[in-house]
């Protein structure tokens, strides 16, 4: 089509139907053509997936792009809110020679133009050469087996994501710029001098809770202390902390929710290749069980005709779902003519062989000498609750074991003694659920129904060479899922979007990473005054180092409870996300939670000691005299 969106229109009209949902009622018999779309194309030329897979997907993208947004523009505002702080006495120096207020706005904005000038063309060229960078990563580690018919990832540049970049900068930059302009510009000069209206001295907020006195002592309270009194400086720290765990919990659990289901998905199959050989013949089936590299097989068949069932008190009403049909056919016209023997349910008998079947009821605990005569019940359905895209399961039928099942096949009626009922689906139908449910037998025992062949499963101990031997056996309409094939291309895609997502959140937590750095040492340089006092009249050096550690455990702790919260908030969020398409228990990230507790304690720990070492290299009569010139 010329224009693929239009296939709703343009389909109808090849088939000379007045509209698409016809297309879906009209009866089999009555179809002209064998009409077949390119769904899978489709999907992606036109986004033609289910309004709940739209749903999930934009949600999920919208939660992470707005961390991405959230984080991107904290990074920056905190950066010049850093370099607004260091630079604070020079304005006061401005100021006390008579610059005026509107002249220390416009050289503060400025100064941030200046640095968006160069460093958005820097971050522009930078993400495309990284996203270069990462293409030629994954098109040499996984391109040959995630992309067989291509060359590889293709890379294009598009213009939205970089004027969007550029826009939210310059705002970002602007805005912070102002802010901080704002600020240098409204304090008097003497005071920017001394800096002290970074220190808020109220007795009352300086109150010590009882506790932290009795548990940590004089350390302790001077350290709570210097936490109220330079409040600005350390909810920068915090705030910085805080960010960085929220990113990394929630990153996580967006990667755990994407690719637990996709991991996991084929994992507790008894076989690794399965065979589809609708049209196969039992010499065909024969020459397939006897190729190399198999090491279990099972045989599937069906039976050719419906199965019918009239006891309609039997079968369970399941909000929501069409479980019982009318019977009859349709005339010449189009018209439904019922064939007057009320309502049914068509149930799907799937036969087995005996090998088969024995390992099957092996595999639902029952004894195979038991009930060879008697078939299996597997009635389990998935469905979405009525208006809603929650997912539930329930029993299509009100059958219990010893039961008697009646129906009718070709006129003739037939009847099966329910020997077990289970959850457990019979081979190659463990993800089907179908709304007649499944009746499970001994092909060998019910020698009176025509079954045919389905499928050949197989675990072979080289799936990708027995393939090979299956296609080259020629035999017609058969079709072969290699499921560690599928499995690999999919760990293949998994690796391709981690590579990207871990990507990202590396470079978000580097950047996290340097605020911190920056605001501690700020912090501690702006605090020699203060700590060449507190030696000056007698603190020695253990208690000195015990203050500043208990600080530091202070200010982690109230970082941790506000990212480990942001993080539960972030990853519920997504879980909401998810739960729109696929419904599963909610992801509760521990071990990040873990991670986040230990890392945000070294990390502290370790540039507390480096700020230190350079104080305490500093000469205390220096330091007071210089601070005090």
């Amino acid at each position: 089509m010329k224009n693929p969106k239009s296939y709703k229109t343009v389909i109808p009209r090849i088939l000379g139907l007045s509209s698409y949902a016809e297309l879906q009622n009209i009866p089999n018999q009555d179809i002209k053509y064998d009409v077949r779309t390119n769904s899978e194309l489709l999907r992606w030329e036109v986004f033609a997936f289910s309004n709940d897979t739209v749903s999930f997907l934009f949600t999920t993208c919208g939660v992470v792009i707005c961390i991405i947004i959230f984080t991107s523009v904290f990074c920056i505002r905190n950066s010049f809110a850093i370099a607004i702080t260091e630079k604070m006495k020079m304005y006061g120096m401005l100021a006390s020679i008579g610059a005026t207020k509107k002249q220390i706005r416009r050289n503060v904005i400025f100064e941030g133009l200046i640095l968006g000038a160069i460093a958005i063309p820097i971050g522009i060229l930078s993400g495309i050469f990284a996203v270069f960078v990462l293409l030629k990563i994954v098109n040499s580690l996984i391109g040959e087996q995630l992309l067989t018919n291509v060359d590889g990832i293709i890379m294009k540049v598009t213009l939205s994501p970089i004027i969007i970049s550029v826009i939210l900068s310059i705002l970002t930059i602007y805005l912070s710029s102002k802010n901080s302009a704002k600020k240098a510009s409204k304090v008097d000069p003497i005071e920017l001098l001394r800096n002290s209206e970074e220190i808020n001295i109220k007795s009352k907020k300086l109150k010590v809770p009882k506790i932290i006195s009795k548990i940590f002592k004089t350390g302790g309270e001077l350290a709570y202390k210097n936490l109220k009194r330079s409040k600005k400086k350390y909810r920068t720290t915090v705030i910085s902390l805080a960010v960085s765990i929220f990113i990394f919990i929630t990153m996580n659990t967006l990667l755990t929710n994407m690719f637990d289901l996709t991991e996991n998905y084929y994992q507790d199959y008894d076989y690794n290749v399965q065979i589809y050989a609708y049209n196969a013949t039992d010499q065909d089936i024969d020459k397939i069980k006897g190729l190399n590299y198999i090491d279990e097989k099972f045989v599937v068949y069906e039976n050719s005709s419906s199965f019918h069932i009239f006891d309609v008190d039997k079968v369970n009403e399941i909000p929501g779902q069409v479980i019982l049909e009318d019977g009859g056919f349709y005339d010449d016209e189009g018209k439904h003519v019922d064939d007057g023997k009320g309502k049914r349910i068509t149930m799907n008998i799937i036969g087995l062989d005996t090998e088969t079947f024995n390992k099957y009821l092996e595999n639902i605990g029952v004894n195979p000498k038991s009930i060879q005569e008697q078939a299996i019940l597997s009635d389990k359905y998935l469905y979405y609750e009525e208006n809603t895209s929650r997912q539930s399961e329930k029993r299509i039928y009100k059958y219990n074991k010893n039961d008697t099942i009646t129906g009718e096949m070709d006129g003739q009626e037939i009847k099966f003694k329910i020997g077990a009922i289970t959850d457990i689906k019979p081979y190659g139908f463990e993800r089907t659920y179908r709304q007649g449910g499944d009746l499970i037998v001994n092909i060998d025992v019910y020698k009176d129904i025509e079954f045919e062949p389905r499928m050949v499963l197989v675990q072979s101990s080289n799936p990708d060479r027995f393939v090979e031997e299956v296609e080259n056996l020629k035999i017609s309409d058969i079709f072969c899922n290699n499921f560690d094939e599928i499995v690999r291309n999919e760990k293949s895609m998994s690796l391709t979007v981690k590579i990207f997502l871990y990507g990202f959140i590396t470079v978000i937590t580097l950047i996290g990473v340097t605020n911190i750095f920056n605001t501690i040492t700020s912090n501690m340089e702006l605090r020699q005054k203060e700590f060449a006092s507190l030696k000056s009249i007698g603190m020695t050096k253990k208690e000195f180092n015990r203050m500043i550690n208990l600080e530091t455990c202070f200010y982690s702790a109230k970082s941790l409870i506000y990212g480990i919260t942001l993080g539960l908030i972030g990853s519920f969020a997504l879980y909401k996300s998810f739960s729109i398409k696929i419904e599963k228990g909610i992801y509760i990230p521990i071990n990040p939670i873990i991670i986040s507790i230990i890392a945000v304690f070294i990390l502290v720990f370790v540039i507390m000691k480096y700020s230190m070492a350079k104080i305490n290299k500093q000469n205390t009569i220096e330091t007071i005299r210089n601070e005090n010139i």
